[in-house]
Order: C-alpha cells, then structure tokens, then sequence
C-alpha cells in the first residue's frame, strides 16, 4: 500500500516538475528520500514483524502441539489416576483379604503350636509314667528275684524238713505212716490203725510213741507251723458219750494230738487243730479198703513264710 502511494507521488512529481520552482523540487525530492528512507524503515519493520509472526506462528503451532499433549497428558493422568484409584480399592480388598487371611493364619498356627504344646506335654507325662513303669517293673523284677530265692529256700528247707521227719519216724513207716512233700508242705499221714481204735479218740500207745518223734524234730525246728487235721469216713458215727457225729469224732482226734505234740515242749502259738469229718477224702469210692485209708489224720508241716508275707505285704 504504502510503495502505490510513494510510486504515484513520483509519478505527480515527475509530471509537475515542469511547473514547479527549483526549490520546490529540492524539497520534494528530500520529502521522497524520506519517504524512501520512511519506506526502508517500513520494509524492515515489516519484515522484523513477519520474522516475528512466523515465530509466533511456529510457537503457537508448538503451543497446539503442546496442548495436544497436554490433553493427552490430561487424559493419560485421568487414565492413571482412574487405575490408582482402581489399584487402591484392589490394594484395599487384598489387604482385607490377606489381613483375614493373616489373622486366620495366625490363628491356625497358634491352634497348632497348643496342640504340638499339647502333645509334648502329654509325650512328657506318658515318658514320666514309662519311667515310673519302668522302675516299677525293676523294682517287681528286683522282688520276684527275692520272692524266687525264698521260695528257693523254703523248697530246701521243706526237702531237709522231710529228710528229718522220715528220719526221725522211719520205724513207723510201715505201721501206716506216710510222710510226703507237695504244694511246699511236708504232709505227715497216719492210718487210723497208727493212732485210734475205731470210733475212738483216746491215742494207741504205739501212736502216741510216733507223735512224740516228729514233736522231737519240730521242737528243734521253731520256724516250722503244724497244722493237724482229723479225718473220717462217710459212716455215720453213731453217738454214744460227747461225741455226736463225724465232725466231733474228727476234732477230737486232732486235739488229741495236738496235746502230745505240747507235752514235746512245742509252743501252741505253732499249732493249729482242725477237723474235716468225711468232707476230704482221699478216695471217694465205697469199698472197706478206701474208707480204711480216708479214716486218718494228717499232720502237715508249713516252713515259716515271713520273709515271703512282708514282701508281698510291701507292695
């Protein structure tokens, strides 16, 4: 716009200079260098202000570019804090779950660490309660071997016991008498033809002589108890005097003994007299014979079990 103007002007310039005066066309002629000068200036400013324009051109193609990505940003921002807000409810739902987990965890473990407590002290008890057993069981094996030596020692007492006694009554051992060993007793068995007349209880002589040797080895023998039981058959007795019956007649015998046995010097403390009438036979058979032999009386000889009865009094 502005060179139209300034060609123009030179053009009427041109044309006038004909009609105009010298000083007048000086004065032009510096108005277009002016205006020359004008338009130089105007020329540079333009293009400083092109230059400019197309940087702030290229800066707001920038600045759209950066507001692109800004919006990208933005929405990559929301995006992200749409997942962190996602992230955390899952963190949260995990955390409960873990923590419910934990908890029952813990819970489990502390159920099993009781019982695994539970166990080592029952394992505990069971291995205190082995280790009584165990003594218990020495201490048992400990007395059955001192039961088993008495009963050693009884059995040899009762075989030497035996020895003496059929010693001391070999004269009468075919006279009736029997002397045996069984059940650790020495068994001192003699006819009623020995000791008694039939249906009698007042001792033979002959007897009573039997009765004082075996008093003779038990006076010497302190830790020997005597026990003497009468016998008869099954006929009924028939009564006459104080006896009554079989059971009287049976007593009677034994005391009868019992009394020559003290006249030994025997203490009474070791005897014992009993009566069994017809209850304990030998024989339970009919025959004269079998009766012959069920009429009798036993002296039966028992060592002494002291040692014995305290130990098993002990457990």
């Amino acid at each position: 716009m502005k060179s139209k103007m300034v060609l123009l002007l030179a053009t009427g310039i041109v044309l006038c200079s004909s009609c105009v005066s010298s000083q007048k066309y000086n004065s032009l002629e510096v108005d277009y260098q002016s205006l020359l000068d004008d338009r130089e200036l105007l020329n540079g400013q333009l293009n400083e202000i092109n230059a400019e324009r197309a940087k702030l051109a290229a800066r707001n193609q920038v600045l759209e570019l950066d507001m692109q990505d800004v919006e990208s940003l933005r929405a990559e921002k929301e995006s992200l804090q749409k997942q962190l807000k996602d992230l955390r409810v899952m963190f949260d739902r995990t955390s409960a779950a873990r923590a419910s987990e934990s908890s029952g965890m813990t819970r489990q473990i502390q159920h099993d660490q009781e019982e695994l407590q539970r166990r080592e002290d029952e394992l505990k008890t069971r291995q205190a309660e082995l280790e009584q057993m165990q003594e218990a069981m020495e201490e048992r094996n400990r007395r059955l071997i001192e039961l088993e030596g008495i009963l050693a020692r009884k059995d040899s007492v009762v075989a030497a016991l035996k020895a003496k006694v059929s010693d001391a009554l070999l004269g009468f051992i075919d006279k009736g008498l029997t002397v045996t060993q069984k059940n650790g007793k020495v068994y001192v068995s003699m006819d009623e033809k020995l000791l008694f007349k039939s249906g009698s209880y007042d001792i033979d002589p002959q007897g009573a002589g039997a009765v004082k040797e075996l008093g003779k080895v038990l006076s010497t023998n302190a830790d020997i108890n005597v026990m003497i039981e009468g016998h008869t058959d099954d006929v009924p007795y028939r009564s006459k005097g104080d006896l009554k019956d079989n059971w009287d007649l049976s007593v009677k015998r034994a005391t009868t003994v019992v009394r020559v046995l003290l006249q030994s010097g025997i203490d009474g403390k070791r005897l014992i007299a009993s009566g069994h009438a017809e209850f304990a036979p030998l024989n339970e058979g009919k025959t004269p014979v079998i009766r012959q032999k069920n009429r009798r009386t036993e002296i039966i000889l028992t060592p002494k079990l002291d040692e014995l009865f305290n130990i098993l009094e002990s457990n």
